[in-house]
């Protein structure tokens, strides 16, 4: 008898090792390869799961169950309810085939949303142990140390390899993503996953066999790239994990509460201080001095202010469903402010997203969209702290990964590699409360 809900397993869990695709051969070598295979990857697997339902009544009967039950629980309905207001806001908006397919240099779009959330669902539906979602979380961990390498042998000029060089002038790290921003906001998530696992290895007294070094290596390469992408918006994203995680262990930790506040607090009078002595001549030695490097009056924070006031500006006009997704070019057209024309600077001041996931979700899906993001997350931390099955070190680190995310997002839209990261994030949580407590500590 043929295994198709085995098939579909294998098939939804190897998702996360498309952030390393790279095809030099096309237009946009980081973005056309990994948006193909992802979507191949979630439609085989769900044609395998469906003729798992037809063919395998005794195993459908689980899987079925399972994902009905996370449908109907608060997170489920929230993550549901996200993402049919995304869609819907394309079908409503000024340009509804736009938003339904996108174009060739994004892959976003109603389609890449719908695969998403079947991706979610078929995660839920298929991993029913703690195993699993460690398998799932330790195939993210070694795609983004392949990530790394790929960057690696970029950098160094490698034939084949397409990307930054570490010769070039004011180099940040690429890797198989492309953009240093979201190298660093992918290796946020991709960090957590390996303290996951760590936790799990130290627990188990197996931290030192190979394959707990391994994670711990992958951590400090994770950390390393991460201050090579010099990206100031995930950084402030990685303090509020820090801070984040460390503040709810402490909370909910009587005895140890007063060393996790004071790391804590150690950590932001660290990065306060950095921040502040940002022009001091110790400071810009620095080779990551770029991510200190903050402040109300930098350039790149007025241009962001100058698109935000146009995203309002446009979600004034279209408060319901906004213009939506992948429309906001329209929004830029019609709301441009002349003032914020330089010449000097090009094409540079032409956007197709407004640099923030708040002012992208208010323009392109209207103020549904917005209450529906941020519904969404408020019912993953409710969930979260009402997990029985999720230990107190994997809800804090939850937790961080989501204050990374919203943090992050302030300054930084949503990329493919970026909503991988959070879906697995939303159906860890979710799925946690569909786990018997026997299977998960398998």
């Amino acid at each position: 008898m043929i295994s198709w809900f085995k098939y579909s397993y294998w098939l939804t869990i190897l998702v996360p090792l498309t952030a390393v695709i790279v095809t030099p051969t096309t237009l946009f070598p980081f973005i056309v390869g990994k948006y193909v295979v992802f979507r191949g990857l979630v439609d085989l697997a769900l044609i395998m799961a469906a003729a798992g339902v037809l063919f395998l009544p005794d195993e459908s009967r689980e899987f079925i169950s399972r994902i009905k039950n996370f449908l109907i629980s608060p997170l489920g309905l929230a993550v549901s309810i996200f993402s049919l207001i995304f869609v819907l806001a394309g079908f409503f908006g000024v340009n509804p085939s736009f938003s339904f397919w996108s174009n060739f240099e994004r892959g976003d779009g109603g389609l890449q949303m719908i695969h998403l959330y079947t991706w979610l669902v078929l995660m839920v539906g298929l991993f029913k142990t703690q195993k699993d979602w460690y398998r799932l979380f330790s195939i993210s961990v070694w795609s983004a140390g392949l990530m790394c390498l790929y960057g690696f042998l970029a950098g160094s000029g490698a034939n084949g390899f397409v990307g930054a060089r570490f010769s070039d002038p004011s180099f940040r790290f690429q890797g198989s993503i492309g953009n240093p921003a979201y190298v660093a906001a992918y290796l946020i998530f991709s960090l957590i996953w390996a303290l996951v696992l760590i936790r799990a290895k130290i627990v188990a007294k197996k931290i030192l066999e190979p394959a707990g070094l391994g994670l711990i290596f992958l951590s400090g390469i994770f950390i390393w790239v991460f201050f090579l992408a010099q990206t100031r918006g995930a950084f402030l994203g990685l303090v509020a994990a820090a801070v984040g995680g460390l503040g709810y262990l402490g909370f909910h930790n009587k005895k140890l509460r007063k060393w996790f506040l004071a790391l804590g607090v150690v950590v932001l009078l660290g990065v306060g201080s950095m921040i502040f002595f940002k022009d001091s001549s110790f400071v810009k030695t620095l080779p990551v001095s770029r991510i200190f490097q903050i402040s109300f009056a930098e350039e790149t924070f007025g241009t962001r202010l100058g698109i935000w006031k146009m995203a309002w500006e446009g979600a004034k006009e279209r408060p319901i469903l906004g213009w939506g997704p992948e429309n906001f070019i329209t929004v830029f057209d019609r709301k441009f402010d002349p003032t914020f024309f330089k010449p000097e600077v090009g094409f540079q001041a032409w956007y197709d997203r407004s640099h923030s996931i708040y002012f992208d979700a208010l323009a392109t899906t209207g103020f549904l969209g917005l209450i529906s993001l941020l519904g969404m997350w408020l019912v993953f931390f409710w969930q979260t702290i009402k997990s029985d099955i999720l230990t107190l070190g994997e809800k804090a680190l939850a937790m961080g990964a989501a204050a990374a995310y919203l943090v992050q997002g302030i300054v930084l839209f949503d990329v493919f590699t970026i909503y991988l990261s959070f879906f697995i994030l939303l159906a860890w949580v979710g799925a946690s409360f569909l786990i018997e407590e026997k299977k998960y500590n398998d």
